[in-house]
């Protein structure tokens, strides 16, 4: 009859609680929660857009749509799409926006299917 030597379950668990690792259930190696908290926190805070481009103040989208606008004047009527395209923000965001700046009164809605936007009459 011949034995075959094993590693005991007992020895492989003492030699993972000496190098620091402990059991999924135990709480002394567990984060604390408060600093996982603030890290997230944290991230949240700096978060910037795919392009590289930050968050923009309120009210500060509607200066960025009259702007382009503006300087594209040939391309004019141009739908949400186009002008988000133009300035790299999403033509959701675009269409609300062209939406307040209508009721405004500093553009006019020229088309309705597309919904197609041209700047409004100086006065």
């Amino acid at each position: 009859m011949s034995t075959i030597a094993t590693k005991s379950k007992s020895s492989r668990t003492n030699k993972s609680k000496a190098a620091g690792h402990t059991a999924k259930g135990s709480k002394s190696g567990a984060k604390s929660k408060g600093a996982s908290a603030k890290s997230k926190t944290a991230r949240a805070k700096t978060a910037a857009y795919k392009d590289g481009g930050k968050r923009l103040s309120p009210g500060a989208l509607e200066g960025l749509v009259l702007g382009y606008m503006k300087k594209n004047r040939a391309k004019l009527p141009a739908t949400s799409g186009v002008v988000g395209r133009g300035i790299k923000r999403s033509p959701g965001a675009i269409a609300n926006c062209l939406e307040r700046l209508e009721k405004a009164g500093k553009v006019n809605l020229t088309n309705k299917k597309p919904r197609e936007y041209d700047l409004a009459a100086s006065k």
